[in-house]
């Protein structure tokens, strides 16, 4: 089980441990997606995604499927 430490407002900080996340595909999801979407409060999709379902159009950016045919659209038009 991953864990995270987290700050709580007003009580300080907790560990969160949560299962392991799974990509759409079921395999264990290791990476985030980097695309970026401004209305999300991260700022970026972060949909989780395994090492070989990911698009990496750069180092260390990792796109999920949906993302990373809107960036081979995209570089096609370019």
């Amino acid at each position: 089980m991953p864990c995270q430490h987290v700050t709580v407002p007003g009580a300080g900080a907790a560990i969160v441990c949560s299962p392991t996340r799974r990509c759409a595909c079921g395999k264990r999801a290791t990476l985030q997606c980097d695309w970026k979407v401004p209305t999300r409060r991260s700022g970026t999709c972060d949909r989780y995604i395994c090492s070989s379902c990911t698009t990496s159009p750069a180092p260390d950016k990792d796109l999920c499927k949906e993302h990373g045919a809107a960036w081979a659209e995209w570089q096609a038009r370019r």
